[in-house]
């Protein structure tokens, strides 16, 4: 009897300036992929597959689409955030056991930490052509301040002041769940639908979010992430796949560009 398989799920980082989509794509329960996508030319650059949990919320691509921080736990349990070239997760900038992790590019050549505690280690200065600054003061708490640092950078903007109301709960794995958050909202361009953010609480790999696109409300149904490119075309991640979205896409209701993620399979040994 062959043993069933279930879809991978996929969280996209789009470069702001450069034609690049990173995908992170979840395998399995401790199996991530680590590809890049041109998103203009589509070609695809397979790289790192890695045994453990790379934290996708805490992560973000430079704004030329060369490097991720990204926050991950490997599979003997230690942690640590790091700064690499994509689409390889070996570490440039390393710092072991953030208190939080994780980090966005606030600018160009700026980016911004969270939970460094000043003890990274750089191995490749020539490669790191930005500034590394620790966020002494996050706006949104330390388990939200980089993805919605994210959110202000590629121009979200709060829907209403609303921020919802969180229950606790500890049966039958700790969580939370967040009810009437108004969100964030963003469109491209004129004529553009708002991609829609809402937080829907903390689950057991992270917080979760709702996503709708206001004037194709049935386009992100069953997406587990959405994102605009450098190109202002709209990228959507469901299971196993990632879409691309023109303007004219969306209102012919299919991409004119879609990838099977799960017909890629690791090598016989993953790295770490």
């Amino acid at each position: 009897m062959l043993p069933t398989t279930h879809p991978s799920r996929i969280h996209l980082l789009a470069a702001k300036v450069a034609p690049i989509v990173a995908v992170l794509q979840r395998k399995r329960a401790k199996l991530f992929h680590v590809v890049t996508i041109d998103t203009e030319k589509h070609q695809i650059d397979h790289g790192s597959w890695f045994n453990g949990m790379i934290y996708a919320l805490d992560s973000d691509v430079s704004f030329d689409g060369k490097h991720m921080v990204y926050l991950a736990r490997g599979r003997r349990g230690n942690t640590w955030s790091g700064v690499c070239r994509l689409p390889w997760l070996t570490t440039l900038v390393h710092v072991e056991d953030p208190i939080t992790g994780g980090g966005y590019f606030s600018g160009a050549q700026d980016l911004k930490t969270c939970g460094w505690d000043g003890s990274e280690k750089i191995f490749s200065t020539e490669e790191v052509g930005f500034t590394i600054e620790r966020d002494r003061k996050p706006r949104f708490g330390s388990e939200l301040a980089v993805i919605y640092g994210r959110f202000e950078r590629d121009g979200f903007v709060r829907l209403g002041e609303n921020w919802g109301e969180e229950q606790r709960f500890t049966t039958p794995t700790y969580h939370v769940v967040c009810t009437g958050d108004e969100g964030w909202g963003h469109r491209p361009g004129g004529g553009y639908p708002e991609l829609q953010m809402r937080y829907l609480g903390y689950f057991e790999h992270g917080p979760r979010f709702g996503l709708t696109l206001d004037e194709y409300p049935h386009l992100l149904e069953g997406a587990s992430w959405a994102t605009w490119d450098s190109g202002k075309c709209l990228w959507v991640a469901r299971p196993g796949i990632v879409e691309q979205y023109t303007l004219d896409d969306l209102r012919r209701g299919r991409p004119s560009y879609s990838l099977d993620l799960d017909q890629f399979e690791p090598p016989t040994k993953p790295g770490e």
